[in-house]
């Protein structure tokens, strides 16, 4: 299968793939990303709560604009709406599992205490980013719990629903009851910041196939340009522009992939003005030529 640029999605970067259905909002995944990308998972943010947990090598997790080494056993707990991506040496293997899945599958019926104390704060996005390497005990069974859940999601025996959302519960409440309070002015200032970079993706986004600079989001978002960087790179590891390029090589995939267009014409319409500068772009995040690819696709077809 012909490889596209690891992302969440071509068009968007709030991730609209279903994790579960409406009766069991819940998906699991056992990954082993490419090696031959740094980004083992592309940036991207989701309504569903995330919990992952690192099952081989190292890596480095980059949430809510925060940078965290983590390796075999590590548990990243990510909340409603956060930005995330992680990274990882190039040739390096990473193995990790993910539970993704919308607090909606744990809520009682009507608006209960639980839901009002606990899970609403889940949900709405201030609830803060937690990286975790078990040594205490309640840290250790949070993992038995998440290890606990993966293995009946493969086994789905019957009745493997309810224990899912058993042992779901019991990790929610065990990290209520153990991480720390009173972070609620230092949550405030990064989600400031990940609402600031998601409008900038936005704008990139909805103007990728027009000229760009750095003096247009200066005037746009009323910040210096070094500062435009600094931010945007805190958030997403990557530059304003390293990002854009990103986008447009996603989008000229589609292109070359549904259209018969020539190339030239692909890297005008996906926002490259130079076709030498399209291709060496193209081969840094698909490893091959545009031709290449388009040749692949069709034979594939």
């Amino acid at each position: 299968m012909v490889r596209k640029v690891p992302t969440q999605n071509s068009s968007h970067l709030r991730e609209t793939t279903p994790h579960g259905n409406a009766l069991f909002p819940l998906m699991l995944y056992d990954v082993s990303p490419d090696p031959s990308f740094e980004e083992r998972i592309g940036c991207h943010w989701h309504e569903e709560v995330e919990f992952l947990v690192i099952t081989k090598g190292e890596a480095l997790a980059h949430l809510g604009g925060e940078v965290w080494p983590v390796q075999e056993n590590t548990i990243c707990i990510i909340p409603s709406n956060h930005l995330h991506l992680l990274t990882c040496e190039l040739g390096r293997r990473l193995d990790f599992f993910a539970v993704v899945f919308h607090l909606d599958f744990l809520r009682g019926m009507g608006n209960d205490i639980v839901q009002k104390k606990y899970m609403d704060t889940w949900l709405s996005g201030t609830a803060a980013c937690h990286v975790i390497n078990p040594v205490a005990a309640w840290e250790r069974q949070l993992l038995e719990c998440l290890c606990g859940i993966r293995e009946a999601f493969g086994a789905k025996e019957y009745a493997y629903e309810l224990f899912i959302k058993i042992r779901l519960l019991e990790a929610l409440h065990l990290l209520v009851t153990n991480t720390a309070h009173g972070q609620h002015a230092a949550e405030q200032a990064c989600d400031h910041r990940t609402v600031t970079v998601k409008a900038m993706m936005e704008y990139l986004r909805k103007n990728y196939a027009n000229d760009i600079s750095l003096v247009q989001l200066e005037k746009e978002f009323g910040l210096s340009r070094g500062h435009i960087c600094r931010l945007f790179k805190s958030i997403t590891n990557m530059t304003p522009f390293s990002y854009l390029n990103y986008y447009r090589i996603n989008q000229s995939v589609d292109l070359l992939e549904h259209s018969d267009d020539e190339i030239s014409v692909v890297a005008t319409q996906s926002g490259f003005n130079n076709i030498s500068y399209y291709n060496r772009t193209f081969r840094k995040y698909m490893h091959m030529t545009p031709s290449e690819f388009r040749r692949r696709c069709q034979e594939q077809e």
